[in-house]
């Protein structure tokens, strides 16, 4: 699925071809603390140095995902995929607001449907690791792994688990600090209508300082064949107050851990393609939308459209011989 995003306004760049060398990153060892307050403590988990074409592999079971919220603004996003059923879960905060919602597309009824879609502020717990929860929906991230519950509250009920398997950071554009963190390869088991499916997923969580104005495309994948997860981003962020180009494209081997990748400068999106260049071919995942949630984040100074669009995904990897096809966000 793609999603775009502004913050009042927004604009996107292009990039020229290029190479990028392939690079294995297994997950790696660590352990860490979080504080109790908006900051976790200083430790070397997610305190990457470089930018997206140097992802730092972080351990996917010494340490959870830091407590909410962790600055001026603050993401978070699931992705879940199954055969024939797609889950999406997300919490997005800026200084005049907190929403939080989850969604649903059933291919056996081809529509999306929402299940919460709310401004009620969610409670951090006590634990030193995310643990969020609202009258509806209840997240728990932390060492190894978590859950995403929906509380039916006398309708729908629907719960999620997932364990970490890789796990990277990196520095966004525009950031000196604060990291982006990427698990695209979550396993993952849904117990919803009284059925227990088992698939595969997402995760992002990112924050800082990322105003006044931006906006991006984004595509990602948990369902290639082949045990292979895509994601890849086409943003600007800060326009108006030093403007910082973001782009990455990631084709990551989840039983090797190969990880292929463009340089940022070397891939761009259109409206419905992702276009990376990688070793003298062009990558290019190409989507056709099935159904669409969008929604206005507007409070106070916050005035941000979100489109999500939930699709076919077909990905090319510049040969004849190599056509794939999977579902994305």
């Amino acid at each position: 699925m793609l999603a775009l995003r502004t913050l009042v306004r927004g604009g996107l760049g292009a990039a020229r071809p290029g190479m990028y060398a392939r690079t294995r990153l297994p997950s790696v060892a660590g352990a860490a603390d979080f504080a109790t307050t908006k900051r976790q403590k200083t430790t070397d988990a997610f305190q990457p140095s470089a930018g997206p074409d140097a992802p730092k592999a972080e351990s996917a079971t010494g340490t959870g995902i830091p407590r909410w919220p962790a600055g001026w603004h603050d993401h978070l996003q699931y992705h879940f995929f199954f055969d024939g059923m797609f889950v999406q879960a997300r919490v997005f905060m800026t200084p005049s607001l907190e929403e939080h919602s989850l969604w649903i597309f059933d291919h056996d009824e081809g529509k999306v449907q929402e299940f919460v879609n709310s401004s009620e502020r969610m409670q951090q717990g006590n634990k030193e690791w995310l643990d969020l929860r609202a009258s509806q929906l209840q997240i728990e991230d932390g060492p190894g792994g978590g859950f995403v519950k929906l509380n039916g509250n006398g309708g729908e009920e629907l719960e999620v688990k997932f364990e970490n398997k890789h796990v990277f950071s990196w520095l966004p554009a525009g950031q000196g600090k604060d990291a982006v963190i990427h698990r695209p390869d979550l396993d993952i088991t849904l117990n919803f209508r009284g059925k227990t499916m088992k698939g595969r997923g997402y995760s992002k969580r990112y924050f800082g300082e990322y105003g006044p104005h931006w906006g991006y495309r984004f595509i990602q994948s948990s369902s290639l064949p082949g045990d292979r997860f895509l994601w890849t981003a086409d943003a600007t962020f800060r326009l108006g107050s030093g403007e910082a180009k973001y782009n990455y494209f990631k084709l990551l081997n989840g039983a090797t851990g190969d990880l292929v990748q463009a340089e940022s400068e070397h891939t761009y999106q259109q409206d419905c393609e992702g276009i990376g260049f990688i070793n003298g071919k062009r990558y290019v995942a190409r989507v056709t939308p099935l159904g669409e949630w969008m929604h206005d984040f507007k409070a106070g100074e916050t005035n941000s459209r979100m489109q999500l669009r939930y699709c076919k995904l077909e990905l090319d990897e510049g040969t004849a011989l190599v056509q794939n096809s999977g579902s994305s966000l």
